[in-house]
């Protein structure tokens, strides 16, 4: 099957898929009656997917690289700060979010706020968390970021959360613009790549270090 196909398929059975469920509320009973539906034999959509969560696994991973075509597209980009890429990636994820809203808010509905690990999020999180890497690396090179035993390789799963709670609070936001979720972006953001940076905490680590090396207590 020739590439072009392949692409154009997956974009009909993601698209299709999408409508029926903004319509229906609910997924199809089963993949045969969703290929009757769009006029496709079944075989045709297990030529590309395994089951409607892979599909829509992909769905979030198609915004995902949406995401990431912008911020590559941006000659500026490479020049900016690890905390100026982060903030590009959540206010411009936001802004795909926004062309998908009823579908997103749909997904989000019944996501607890324990949730960490939500299913149909396991491909885009293995992106955000390759996304994540490549900008502390940038940020640890440059001394923007402080490289700390054990805690610098829980900055993925920091700033997953953060996403998570971006993600929650744009769901429920009401306000103007979404205003709010502007908002937490940048505060969220700030107070992390603050915490992020050499500082006090340092300092102290540091001070600890030698006390119990020098036994000056």
């Amino acid at each position: 099957m020739e590439e072009n196909t392949t692409i154009e398929m997956k974009i009909l059975f993601r698209k299709e898929f999408m409508l029926y469920l903004l319509r229906n509320g609910k997924t199809p009973v089963t993949v045969y009656a969703f290929c009757e539906d769009i006029g496709v034999q079944e075989q045709e959509f297990y030529n590309f997917y395994g089951s409607f969560k892979a599909l829509e696994k992909d769905i979030w991973t198609e915004m995902f690289e949406n995401v990431s075509a912008i911020l590559n597209s941006d000659e500026n980009y490479p020049e900016y700060t690890s905390y100026e890429k982060w903030l590009s990636f959540l206010y411009t994820i936001v802004e795909e979010f926004k062309s998908k809203r009823s579908y997103v808010m749909l997904r989000c509905e019944d996501l607890e706020v324990k949730e960490l690990r939500p299913w149909f999020l396991d491909s885009f999180k293995k992106e955000v968390f390759q996304l994540v890497g490549e900008i502390v690396n940038h940020g640890l090179e440059s001394d923007e970021i402080a490289t700390r035993p054990v805690v610098t390789s829980k900055y993925n799963e920091v700033l997953w959360v953060q996403f998570l709670y971006v993600l929650r609070v744009w769901v429920n936001d009401e306000s103007e613009d979404f205003q709010i979720t502007d908002a937490a972006i940048e505060k969220t953001s700030v107070m992390l790549f603050e915490m992020m940076k050499k500082g006090p905490i340092d300092m102290l680590i540091d001070f600890v270090k030698f006390a119990y090396q020098n036994k000056a207590y």
